[in-house]
């Protein structure tokens, strides 16, 4: 038994980053040949080790030139790997982003509830719970916790390293995405605070039959004080800023 165990090759610590996430600080990973005999089983280890939002995890890279790892014995003790899915590898950057986010969120499905500005750390960055996290507290979902972060025509967010400072967002929780007009009628937000007509004017909007329409007119005219909303005496099921 001792001369079958001494054959084994030595136990071996690396560091691993999730392809294509900045963000993440890298984990180090015991690699024992006594626990795991062969690269695939190493690699459903690494899977619930790193939580990648890219899912299973399916290759294992060096970090700057990509090559992939083939067997479990080409590990070297002391190195950097990167872990990936099925996606494109991605160069490890060895720089971490060195200022906080500022993005502006929607709460799903309701485009009259102006977006909440919020400040993510650079810190808070490195973990896409905690961004979820933070998000929940400052929007206030019906449905509860935010699940997802998409963008304004519905795509989802992954991780942190797919956000871009400076833009628009939706939150969405254990609910469906509602594709409404976000962006078309920011600059209504500010001309429907305090309007009689609010209610009705939410009604029109997150109506989603064809005969209804949604007529929004960017620019300053919006600002303008002669300006203001009106419905159409033909037909009131449709909405016009002039």
């Amino acid at each position: 038994f001792s001369a079958g165990t001494s054959d084994l090759p030595p136990t071996k610590t690396i560091t691993v980053y999730r392809n294509g996430d900045a963000f993440y600080p890298g984990r180090k990973i015991v690699v024992n040949p006594r626990q795991v005999s062969t690269l695939d089983s190493f690699l459903t280890t690494l899977t619930r080790a790193v939580e990648a939002p890219f899912g299973a995890v399916r290759r294992l890279h060096t970090p700057v030139r990509g090559h992939k790892v083939q067997h479990l014995d080409d590990l070297k003790h002391g190195s950097v790997y990167v872990a990936a899915g099925n996606e494109q590898f991605k160069k490890l950057e060895c720089c971490l982003v060195k200022y906080d986010y500022v993005i502006d969120v929607f709460t799903n499905g309701d485009v009259l509830e102006p977006p909440a500005r919020i400040r993510i750390p650079k810190y808070t960055l490195r973990s896409w719970e905690n961004v979820l996290a933070l998000v929940t507290e400052k929007v206030h979902l019906r449905t509860g916790a935010v699940y997802r972060l998409c963008t304004l025509d519905g795509h989802p967010i992954c991780g942190s390293t797919e956000l871009e400072n400076n833009q628009h967002y939706v939150a969405v929780g254990a609910e469906k995405f509602k594709a409404l007009p976000y962006d078309q009628c920011l600059p209504l937000l500010s001309t429907l605070m305090g309007n009689p007509h609010r209610d009705r004017l939410a009604h029109l909007i997150k109506c989603s039959e064809p005969h209804r329409q949604i007529i929004c007119t960017r620019g300053t005219s919006l600002t303008e004080n002669k300006k203001k909303i009106s419905y159409s005496n033909q037909n009131r099921d449709n909405l016009y800023c002039d």
